[in-house]
């Protein structure tokens, strides 16, 4: 439990110094999007890569990402059944409030969790590439048909396959599969950038937590506060049931599966609610919320689980 404290400490101590720094003008609340940008760019793919490169292969094959996935789906087909019942909205609608309520944030705060409180990145790598490379195509494919708003469906996945956190995770796979051991010379300056992505993550992040407010007037909080809902609690909770009492993972597996299932609706959701001009309020509603409740929810699932 020790570990989890300083692991929780680490964290909130980075995203105070961010929230801090906005407050005070040592930097502009406009500044965490360039921060982060510089992160996703540059930081985290060297991260992602030079931790890969020298992962065994067999390490990235675990049940801990089924758990998630499985999690994930069975949250989405609740939020439906929900919406479809009770909301009554579109597709396109629908489609913002089942990403909102299970899209996780694996770059902002789920690549910081991953290194400090699971303590092991092999578990986060392959949920991103799987997020990045087949959820999200799919959900804008979905809203790009249901909207005929945004760029071309080509286009977007031209650009989502070209990320440059799914390239780094590709390369880093392809080297740990092949068993290719990389000399010195290329792996710590890989290492040396990455080291950097952790701490700038948080402390953008913790920018762009300034000047928030809790609950837009224009929101729809029926769907905002479904989906906070079925994020922050359902989904580790089925997470949990799923790891421990169908598939009896080890304590490990189990922890790490609630605690990624536990992340906050990714950041980007906004971006594509905005594009799409869906749901666009709820959707900031549930980012905002999911990522201030997600920080204390994973502080007492460690208590509990690491006890």
């Amino acid at each position: 439990m020790g570990g989890v404290l300083v692991a929780f400490a680490i964290i909130g101590l980075a995203i105070a110094v961010g929230y801090l720094s906005a407050k005070f003008r040592l930097v502009s609340a406009e500044h965490g999007p360039i921060l982060n940008k510089v992160a996703f760019y540059v930081f985290s793919p060297a991260l992602l890569f030079s931790v890969l490169a020298q992962t065994s292969a067999e390490k990235l094959v675990s049940p801990v990402l089924g758990v998630v996935i499985a999690a994930s789906f069975l949250t989405a087909v609740t939020f439906v059944v929900i919406s479809r019942f009770f909301f009554r909205r579109g597709v396109a609608a629908t489609t913002m409030g089942l990403v909102g309520s299970t899209y996780l944030n694996s770059n902002n705060i789920g690549l910081p969790v991953s290194v400090f409180v699971i303590g092991d990145i092999s578990f986060f790598a392959p949920l991103l590439m799987i997020q990045l490379v087949l959820f999200l195509p799919i959900i804008l494919i979905v809203m790009q048909l249901s909207t005929n708003k945004g760029d071309s469906v080509w286009k977007t996945l031209g650009s989502t396959l070209l990320n440059p956190l799914i390239l780094a995770t590709v390369a880093g796979l392809v080297v740990s599969l092949c068993g290719l051991a990389l000399p010195d010379v290329v792996l710590r300056p890989l290492e040396t950038l990455g080291a950097a992505a952790v701490p700038l993550l948080l402390f953008s992040y913790g920018v762009s937590l300034f000047g928030q407010a809790l609950f837009h007037k224009h929101g729809d909080r029926a769907v905002s506060i479904t989906a906070i809902v079925l994020k922050s609690i359902f989904m580790p909770a089925v997470a949990f049931v799923i790891s421990f009492f169908v598939l009896d993972l080890d304590s490990h597996e189990v922890f790490a599966a609630v605690i990624l299932a536990s992340l906050p609706t990714a950041q980007n959701i906004f971006t594509y609610a905005s594009v799409y001009k869906t749901e666009v309020y709820a959707v900031r509603d549930i980012v905002f919320v999911t990522t201030i409740v997600s920080l204390p929810i994973m502080f007492l699932l460690a208590a509990l689980l690491a006890a």
